[in-house]
């Protein structure tokens, strides 16, 4: 894909955060793959205000670094605050793609994928069950290859727990850590456990949760992150009930999967886990392993055919 010397690239742009990365990341490694270009990853610094701003008057919207001899065929945005920046970006002809709801016109994009727990709506928008993200048969198989043994000492079936913790609307109460802790050491005897913490848990969570499970294996935040290898070797998967994210990687692996009530979501996180659990991809925790799977949750594959259409 050459254009007057200029060498024809994806720009996947996010604030910087790892949410927002694995977004952008995902969508574009799938259409790379089919396109077979190049990807460029930007990373913005933008402040709430700017964006809030820039959404509703796009010529204050910060500009996209472009290197001439890297010309982007498409730009991908994940996440609110980078969406000005791109719907502004790019020579024309230049396709424009932002994950998640811009809160500016849609107009402005070729293409948004937006999940449906936040009700979009439009002629160009793309509708996803739960997040996209960069977990794909390959990966996994990969992970696997390189984690086996290192779990190998783990009671089977192994189970791996993703662990979330306070947000913006709430906190987790120690009760409630106390209550994951008892429910997780009741498994125990029959099954293995590799835990790994986030950010948001917090160190006296982590005590917790140790505390009770002596023979767990707990990330304790050094040396190689075991995440992707957790979802590959893993038998069964448990998840918080506060990360979309988290929730939507684990489904995307077709393994049993149940979602632990931490924090009793509402809302569209609460829309979220209702159309997860009806369309056969998780279950609600109940005192055991979960048993049942309707196969891979495969969104990003499915945005990525969305993305193609336009070319």
């Amino acid at each position: 894909m050459e254009t007057n010397s200029a060498k024809q690239v994806i720009y996947a742009v996010s604030d910087g955060r790892a949410g927002n990365v694995a977004l952008a990341m995902g969508l574009a490694e799938r259409v790379a793959a089919r396109l077979g270009t190049q990807i460029i990853q930007k990373n913005l610094t933008v402040n709430g205000p700017r964006a809030w701003l820039a959404a509703r008057l796009p010529i204050l919207a910060q500009k996209l670094p472009v290197d001439p001899l890297a010309q982007p065929t498409l730009i991908i945005g994940a996440g609110r605050r980078v969406a000005p920046t791109v719907a502004t970006s790019g020579k024309t002809g230049v396709k424009r793609v932002q994950i998640l709801e811009p809160q500016m016109s849609h107009t402005r994009f070729d293409l948004l994928c937006i999940p449906s727990h936040d009700s979009p709506s439009g002629e160009n928008v793309h509708i996803t069950l739960g997040s996209l993200g960069r977990i794909t048969p390959e990966a996994l198989s990969a992970a696997a290859a390189h984690w086996t043994p290192q779990f190998a000492p783990l009671k089977r079936p192994l189970m791996a727990v993703l662990l979330g913790g306070d947000t913006k609307r709430k906190k987790v109460s120690a009760q409630r850590w106390t209550q994951l802790a008892k429910d997780l050491a009741a498994l125990a005897p029959e099954t293995g456990l590799v835990i790994t913490p986030s950010r948001r848990t917090g160190p006296e969570a982590e005590a917790i949760l140790r505390a009770a499970l002596p023979n767990a294996m707990i990330w304790d935040g050094t040396g190689e992150n075991p995440y992707l290898g957790m979802l590959a070797c893993a038998d069964t998967l448990l998840v918080t009930d506060d990360s979309v994210n988290m929730a939507s990687e684990a489904a995307s692996t077709g393994k049993p999967l149940a979602l632990y009530p931490l924090l009793e979501e509402g809302g569209k996180i609460a829309r979220f886990h209702t159309d997860l659990i009806a369309k056969g991809h998780a279950e609600w925790f109940n005192s055991a392993p979960p048993t049942a799977s309707n196969g891979p949750l495969n969104e990003t594959e499915r945005a990525a055919n969305a993305v193609m259409d336009l070319f």
